[in-house]
Formats: structure tokens, C-alpha cells, sequence
């Protein structure tokens, strides 16, 4: 026996093919296994301070996913907060770990798509070619190698997992009640959308897998009412998420990111070009992915007559001309091309204004369309065995490249600083990457190295506070505080809740004795930020040494209310008491010891 013939015994096995798809998965990343952990693995995991200590979950499910970074944003993503809080328990920083559990959830979703696809194509061929294209291809690096980007394939677990028992549930003839398959298939929906903004989509895609493939062919509103009807609890269930995402989970405008006014926000045909623009690269990522990178500067443009925003434009209308086309004749098409505007609308900006135009990881569910409709197209295309076995074994030949660009990819991510370092060329009025930069530099002590991009950075935003920051405390560091003073004063200036400027600023005011300005910086840092202990003490010795024992008292019951039975502010207090009865110490500034007995 040949040994295609044994590969093709192998596969004709239904418990290899999970088998295959997690080794190819394994081989592909396991280069990433030693990457750092940078970009947004600082907010989401390394100083997340909700997520490293367990009395914080009860935060998961009210505050947004950064908050424990100390900062504000969109996304409200509890589960995936739990996993990387248990990760957190487990292994903390350990790369090694992290990234386990990244190529493991990526491999998991490469079996849920041959499951799904397998029970709905009813071609095993095609099913698993698109789940070993899918799971190798380059534009999922992105959402692999670096281990905050895991809820795209944790919703994408619940996405396809909630699809395929929402199959076997209509192949089931059951009752929903009654059926296993349909509990499954609304956990699975709630685990989606605790897990990323993408799992909403869970219930569209149960909708057109339900008509192409389940509901017996009828008229087109017939057909719609009875699967509306069958699905009314998802339904139901995604309009309560969207309520709550717009009222008590709505921590920085769930539905818009531009806080100011803008020509792209405010006209809706200069987001669809900008669309059509965005295809274009699409379609280049999809089919020749030699120059894939994390960061890239859209211009919208301003007419639709620019080459790009037409081919983008043409590959558009060449999806739905497919898919209205193919609509009966190949229902697999015109699936495939549906399935792949849902799963790029909500990154499109042309419903939801997000923060950002392009990035590979926004194809990792679209791309399943695509494959599908191609695959089809192909393999229908050979009607001869022979044609179909050459076919085939061009397809293979395509897996064992695009496998090898996704493993050479991954030492793009090895390092922070070799990872900046390539990709700033490319964009270089990007403040992001250049303030990043920076401070990769200054982790390494490579001084004014990191002083000089931080500079750039300005240049190219001067109105972020977050590089004058990072300046300041280079500064600071140096012995330099005049200039560390000028600098975390212009953050503050550029946003007045940037709070990590005001502690680092308040210890200068102290160390220069200008007592008023350290108090009042302490105050606005106590009410902006969760860490309430430090500048309770500071603001406790501040008030003593001002003689203003009464607010000193004040700040030392609030202290207690936090803390009780705090020993150090129990006895701060004692003393206090006595002083202010003997009236027997000065409160001449500098002269006095600090009375919690906590070092700032």
C-alpha cells in the first residue's frame, strides 16, 4: 500500500482528523512558544492587576477588560478575563504557557470548522482541505502568536461549537425543550458573547446555516419566518446584550470609539470606500501573503474613484453577485460568500465605529467564507478521480507553504524591541509603535535611545500625554526633575485623568516641599484611580506636617474604613490624638516624621 493511499486510510477515520489538525496546528506555531509577551498583553494581562489576584472577578463582569490596567475601554470581555486570570494562577508571566493555550484554542476551532462544515457540505474532502488551510494560513498569526489576541479564537470555539449543535439539534427532530443539542447551542451563545463583541454574530451564522442547509426548500419568506421562529431565544438574547452593552455596560461608548467629530465618522459613504480600500488589502492578505504586519495607516478616501477603493469595490460586488447567483444552484457559495460579510461587518466601521480600519485578525472568522467558496469552485471544477487526486495534491503543496510563512512568522514576534524595531519603517507616523518604542528602550536602559523616539512620538501626536509621561520618568530617573516636573505637567495639561502623571508629579511637589500643590495632586489622584492606600498615607503626612490635624484625622478614618484594623494607621491615629491634645509638636514642614509608618 502507497503511502497517499495510507494517508487516505488515515483520514477516512473520524477520530484522526481532530488528531491531524491539532499536530499541523502544533507544527506550524510551536516556533512562538519562547515569544514576549508586549503590545497588548501590557494592559490585558502583565499589568492587570484584576486578573492577578482572584477577590477581583466580581470586576469582570462589570468593568471593562483593562480596568485593571487602570484604564478605559469598549470591550467588556468576562470569560476571557477568567481564562487569562486562571492562566495568571498558574504560570504568571511564563510565555510558555500562554502561548500553549493560544495554539491549543486555535487548534480546537480548526476541529469545530471540519465538524461543522463536514455535517453541512456533506464532503469530507473539502471539509478537512478548509480546516488545514485555515488553521496554517498567515493572517491567523495575528491572532495566535500573541496571547491577548486569544478571544479571537476563544469566540470563534463557542462560534462554530454553538453553530454545529444548533445542527445536530434540527438533524435531532426533537422538541428544542427536549434536546440536548439546543441547550448546547444557547450556552454556547453566552459563552460567545462573554468571551468577545464577536460572539453576537453566533446567532446570524445559526440563521444561514439553518437556511441553506436545514430548512426544507420553500419560499423565501416562509423559509425566514420558520427559522425566525425556531431562533427567537437567540434572538432575544443578543437584543439583551445589545441593551446592556448601550446602558450598564457601556463604559466608553460601546457603539462609537470617536469621541471627536470627524469627516469618517460623520459620512457613512466615505466609511464604505474606506471599506472598498480595505478589501483590496484583504484580498492581497488572502491570496499572496508575503507582507503581513501588524499596524498599517488607512487614509480614507475621499472619492470611490482610486484603484483600490474600485477593486475593493468589484470584489464586493463579485461576493454578492456569487452568492445571488449560486443562491439555489450551489448553496455552498453563496453560504460561504454570506458567511463572510457577517463575519467582517462587525469590523467593517460601516454599522459600528471601532478604533481602528485594518488588521489581519479581523479575517479570522471571515476567511472561513472564502475558503469555502473557493474549495468549491475548485473541486467542482475537476470531474475526472485523476483531475481530483492532482487537485488535491496541489491543494497539500499550498497548506505545506502558507504553513511555513505562519511558522517563519512567528519569529517576528520573538522579542518587543526586534518586533518595533521591524515594524516602525513601515509606519512611521504611527505615535503607537513609536511610543512603544520607546519604551522597550527604556526598559533596557538604552537612555536616549528611548528619549529620541519618545520625542518622535510627540511629533507625531503632540496632544497624547502618554510620551511626555514616559519622558518624565526617564527624567526622573536621570536626577533631571525640573524637566520630569515640565513634562508630567504637560500630560496632565493634555488630559487631566491621565492619574499616572499626578503620583510621579505629587512626589516632586513633596520632594520640593511645595506641600499645597502634592495635596491637591493626591486628592485627584485619589478619586481617579483604585489605589487608594498610598496616597491616603501621603496625603495623612502632608496634612500633619500643614498643621491641618483635622483633615490628617480625616484621612486616616477613610484610611481605616478601607483597612480596618490597618495597625500602622491605628497607631498613626493614637498619635495624632496626642498631638493634637499636648499640642507639644511642631508642625513646621520637614521637621516632623512620617506618622503611618508606610514608605510612599
Amino acid at each position: 500500500m502507497g503511502i497517499i493511499d495510507q494517508f487516505k486510510r488515515f483520514l477516512s477515520r473520524d477520530k484522526n482528523i481532530p488528531l491531524l489538525l491539532a499536530g499541523v496546528t502544533v507544527l506550524v506555531y510551536f516556533l512562538c512558544l519562547p515569544n514576549q509577551m508586549f503590545w497588548d498583553d501590557d494592559d490585558f494581562i502583565l499589568k492587570n492587576i484584576y486578573i492577578q489576584d482572584w477577590q477581583y472577578w466580581q470586576k469582570f463582569f462589570t468593568s471593562n477588560v483593562i480596568s485593571g490596567a487602570h484604564f478605559i475601554s469598549n470591550y467588556w470581555r468576562p470569560l476571557l478575563q477568567t481564562v487569562f486570570a486562571a492562566e495568571w494562577h498558574l504560570w504568571a508571566n511564563w510565555v510558555y504557557g500562554w502561548h500553549a493555550v493560544s495554539i491549543a484554542c486555535h487548534a480546537a476551532a480548526a476541529i469545530l470548522l471540519f465538524k461543522l462544515l463536514n455535517a453541512l457540505l456533506k464532503d469530507r474532502t473539502l471539509s478537512i482541505l478548509a480546516a488545514l488551510l485555515w488553521v496554517v494560513h498567515p493572517v491567523h498569526t495575528e491572532a495566535v502568536v500573541y496571547p491577548n489576541s486569544l478571544g479571537d479564537s476563544l469566540a470563534t470555539i463557542f462560534i462554530l461549537g454553538g453553530t454545529y449543535a444548533y445542527t445536530l439539534f434540527r438533524a435531532s427532530g426533537q422538541h428544542a425543550a427536549k434536546c440536548r443539542f439546543w441547550w448546547i447551542a444557547l450556552l454556547m451563545y453566552l459563552m460567545a458573547l462573554l468571551s468577545k463583541e464577536t460572539g453576537i454574530l453566533l446567532v446570524a451564522f445559526i440563521a444561514i446555516t439553518d437556511y441553506f442547509f436545514l430548512t426544507p426548500d420553500e419560499k423565501f419568506f416562509s423559509k425566514a419566518r420558520r427559522i425566525l421562529i425556531a431562533i427567537w431565544p437567540l434572538i432575544l438574547i443578543a437584543v439583551i446584550y445589545l441593551v446592556l452593552r448601550g446602558t450598564v455596560l457601556n463604559f466608553n461608548n460601546s457603539f462609537n470609539f470617536y469621541n471627536e467629530a470627524s469627516p469618517f465618522a460623520a459620512q457613512p459613504i466615505m466609511r464604505l470606500w474606506t471599506f472598498f480600500r480595505v478589501m483590496a488589502l484583504y484580498s492581497g492578505f488572502i491570496f499572496f501573503p508575503y507582507e503581513l504586519r501588524v499596524e498599517r495607516i488607512i487614509d480614507p478616501p475621499t472619492s470611490f474613484f482610486v484603484p483600490d477603493v474600485m477593486w475593493g469595490g468589484l470584489l464586493c460586488a463579485s461576493l454578492i453577485g456569487l452568492s445571488v447567483y449560486y443562491w439555489k444552484k450551489r448553496p455552498a457559495i453563496a453560504f460561504g460568500a454570506v458567511w463572510f460579510f457577517i463575519a467582517i461587518l462587525p469590523t467593517s466601521n460601516l454599522l459600528v465605529l471601532i478604533n481602528a480600519l485594518i488588521y489581519e485578525h479581523f479575517l479570522y472568522g471571515a476567511l472561513i467564507g472564502i475558503l469555502i467558496i473557493a474549495l468549491t469552485f475548485t473541486l467542482d471544477a475537476v470531474k475526472s478521480e485523476k483531475g481530483r487526486r492532482t487537485t488535491i495534491i496541489w491543494i497539500a503543496g499550498m497548506i505545506i507553504l502558507l504553513g511555513i510563512r505562519s511558522a517563519w512568522r512567528c519569529t517576528d514576534w520573538r522579542t518587543a524591541m526586534g518586533f518595533y524595531e521591524q515594524l516602525i519603517p513601515y509606519v512611521p507616523k504611527s505615535y503607537r509603535v513609536a511610543n512603544n518604542l520607546g519604551m522597550i528602550y527604556a526598559e533596557n536602559n538604552l537612555t536616549d535611545k528611548a528619549i529620541g523616539t519618545y520625542k518622535k512620538a510627540m511629533a507625531i501626536d503632540p496632544s497624547n500625554a502618554v510620551a511626555y509621561h514616559n519622558i518624565a520618568n526617564i527624567y526622573r530617573d536621570q536626577g533631571n526633575k525640573e524637566l520630569a516636573r515640565i513634562n508630567y505637567e504637560k500630560a496632565i495639561a493634555l488630559q487631566p485623568d491621565f492619574f499616572f502623571s499626578y503620583k510621579s508629579l505629587a512626589q516632586i511637589y513633596l520632594d520640593r516641599n511645595e506641600l499645597t500643590k502634592a495635596r491637591m495632586l493626591l486628592e485627584r489622584y485619589f478619586g481617579l484611580t483604585d489605589e487608594k492606600i498610598y496616597p491616603l498615607n501621603l496625603l495623612t503626612e502632608i496634612a500633619y506636617r500643614e498643621g491641618a490635624y483635622g483633615e490628617a484625622r480625616r484621612y486616616l478614618l477613610v484610611l481605616l474604613q478601607l483597612q480596618p484594623g490597618n495597625p500602622e494607621a491605628i497607631a498613626a491615629l493614637k498619635k495624632l490624638e496626642a498631638v493634637q491634645l499636648n499640642k507639644t509638636r511642631t508642625s513646621a514642614a520637614g521637621n516632623t516624621p512620617m506618622i503611618t509608618g508606610v514608605n510612599p
